[in-house]
């Protein structure tokens, strides 16, 4: 137990008026493990209990001037944990009943007494006081524990707050950044695309729209997202390779080119993959740009696979490729029916017949479209004058040529940003188009 006092000493005290009987009590417990204490009346007694922690208060009923139960009552106010015990001559009920109720007298003891019987009882008595001090020291320790372990508790919450907010914080900063980087790099391969057309003006916006028909093709072929961005990606990039084909062999149809020239032009898929693989986050999309002039018998190149051993990525490019080129409605000039059926002529040959059904539902998705915004016209706007929700109606491209946005797109705040810088540094000899009666929608809304 833990130390009631700085010297840890259990004491008994007995009072009685008679100094005979106090000599008898103290050889009795001569040898007893605690000291004693002995008043010769209440008053004496109670002057005790003032100054030292009593354990066990044995209290004479007859005594002058203040009996044992008025002063056991008037000791519990002094040390209320102290064991109460009354010794009585008279076997009085009356008097021992007294001194239990008014003095919270632990029992009675009659005079005289039996030795053993009443060393028993103190040692029993100061036994209980020990476990009530126990008591009392663990509950106290127990609340102050507890007290100590909600102190704790709300510490801990409130720091697993503060780390959550942070991390919460920090988290939003790391997504913001992420998402800065992405759009970054988006907006790197979009430009780096327009660069690549430069080389080979005939085929304007073709790797815009080589991109947007690649995605819905992927899209409606359930691919996951992930793997729809590679081929967006891989679609705007897909003649990087180009770069290092020289003049003259951009110029001429690949029907045209001396074996030589063909030996030139079929390395820039690999040039194309080279380019871009030392970028990590570009490396699935080199991959698709490597092999898509790869043709499904086998026949194509550089690496001569066929099938499925093709890259779907690839197979989706190589159909959006020659339907862009060809079509009237891409970069070619043969109505859409004629560049389908030139299309499908060449199936498990040269194309995934798969690919090419998504690639002739779209067409007609489009057609459809076209059809429904027939009659409406179009207006030519400053930068300054554009709104979001406006459609472009033509390709916006800076005075030296470089594409900025594909028609079709609907303005938002960042497209018109982009555009009024560009035009800034890049002036336009014309404004943008746009389609009026969305335009009108715009500005009454």
């Amino acid at each position: 137990m833990e130390p009631t006092s700085p010297e840890d000493i259990v004491r008994v005290l007995f009072v009685d008026d008679e100094e005979n009987v106090l000599r008898s009590l103290k050889r009795l417990f001569f040898d007893a493990p605690f000291e004693i204490l002995t008043a010769a009346c209440g008053r004496e007694g109670l002057e005790i209990l003032k100054g030292r922690e009593i354990a066990v208060i044995v209290s004479d009923q007859r005594m002058p001037e203040m009996d044992g139960a008025q002063f056991l009552k008037e000791s519990r106010v002094l040390s209320p944990q102290s064991v109460r015990m009354v010794l009585t001559g008279y076997a009085d009920i009356s008097a021992a009943m007294d001194a239990i109720n008014k003095g919270g007298a632990y029992r009675y003891i009659t005079k005289p007494w039996h030795d053993d019987e009443l060393v028993m009882t103190v040692n029993n008595a100061v036994g209980m006081y020990r476990l009530t001090k126990e008591n009392i020291y663990l509950t106290e320790l127990t609340r102050r524990q507890n007290e100590e372990l909600q102190r704790w508790s709300s510490e801990l919450e409130t720091d697993v707050q503060e780390q959550t907010m942070e991390l919460t914080r920090q988290n939003q900063e790391f997504k913001a950044l992420n998402e800065r980087l992405g759009s970054n790099l988006e907006s790197f391969i979009r430009s780096f695309s327009n660069l690549i057309e430069l080389r080979d003006k005939s085929v304007c916006s073709h790797s815009n729209n080589v991109a947007s028909l690649s995605i819905e093709i992927a899209q409606r072929m359930g691919l996951p997202d992930s793997e729809t961005k590679v081929v967006s990606v891989a679609a705007q990039l897909h003649d990087v390779g180009k770069i290092g084909v020289p003049d003259i062999v951009l110029m001429k149809s690949l029907n045209d080119l001396t074996p030589d020239e063909m030996i030139e032009y079929k390395k820039h898929p690999i040039r194309g993959q080279t380019a871009i693989d030392i970028v990590n986050d570009l490396r699935d999309a080199g991959v698709l740009v490597r092999h898509h002039h790869e043709s499904f018998d086998g026949s194509g190149f550089p690496d001569g696979l066929g099938g499925r051993d093709i890259p779907l990525g690839s197979r989706i490019i190589a159909v959006a490729d020659v339907f862009d080129r060809t079509s009237v409605i891409g970069s070619g000039t043969l109505d859409v029916e004629t560049t389908l059926n030139k299309i499908g002529a060449s199936l498990n040959m040269q194309f995934d017949p798969d690919v090419f059904g998504h690639l002739r539902e779209i067409v007609a998705h489009i057609a459809s479209s076209a059809l429904d915004t027939g009659g409406t016209t179009e207006m030519e706007l400053a930068p300054k004058e554009l709104l979001p929700g406006m459609v472009v109606t033509r390709d916006v491209k800076t005075g030296t040529g470089l594409l900025l946005l594909a028609r079709g797109v609907v303005l938002n705040v960042e497209h018109i940003d982009a555009i009024k810088r560009c035009y800034h540094l890049d002036p336009s000899r014309t404004g943008v188009y746009v389609n009026s009666d969305k335009s009108r929608g715009v500005r009454a809304s």
